[in-house]
């Protein structure tokens, strides 16, 4: 692989694999938080599936850069990322603000994927970005499911008193 394509895959799995590492302390705090245990159990998966998916993309890491410098670029995350990390921190997070940035997270996470798919010249890694822009879409879903139910629920709320 040529310097310039592994520095651009290093960038570019090393911005997703902090993300990752984001959206799983993410998820895994604000299931935590929560007393319904299915709830719960659902932001557990959600927090294993990005740990799994960021140790697939740090094997993809090791493998595509091991002949890159430490003077590899560094791509920031996402906006939607940012505001992940500091949810993660935050000791009262109200939960439909926190669904939403984490849609959004989500969708820009998917968004990207989709886009460096084209720019990585190993199949296999080419491969894997499309599963995780897959993957991505289908927590994107997830979570806007669970925000339209909440959306439904404060709403049937409302009319009622």
């Amino acid at each position: 692989m040529e310097s310039l394509e592994a520095a651009r895959a290093c960038a570019v799995l090393g911005r997703l694999a902090r993300e990752k590492e984001i959206a799983q302390a993410f998820f895994s705090r604000i299931g935590e938080a929560l007393e319904d245990v299915d709830k719960r159990r659902w932001f557990r998966r959600m927090a294993q599936d990005e740990k799994d998916q960021r140790k697939i993309l740090v094997k993809h890491r090791k493998e595509l850069c091991r002949n890159v410098g430490d003077g590899a670029p560094q791509l920031p995350v996402s906006a939607g990322h940012d505001l992940l990390e500091i949810l993660s921190r935050e000791a009262d997070v109200e939960y439909v603000g926190a669904i939403r940035v984490a849609i959004r997270a989500a969708e820009e996470a998917r968004l990207f994927c989709d886009r460096a798919s084209d720019l990585i010249a190993d199949r296999s890694c080419r491969i894997f970005l499309k599963i995780l822009a897959e993957e991505g879409r289908s927590h994107r879903d997830e979570l806007r499911g669970e925000l339209r139910d909440l959306e439904r629920a404060a709403m049937a709320d409302a009319e009622a008193a």
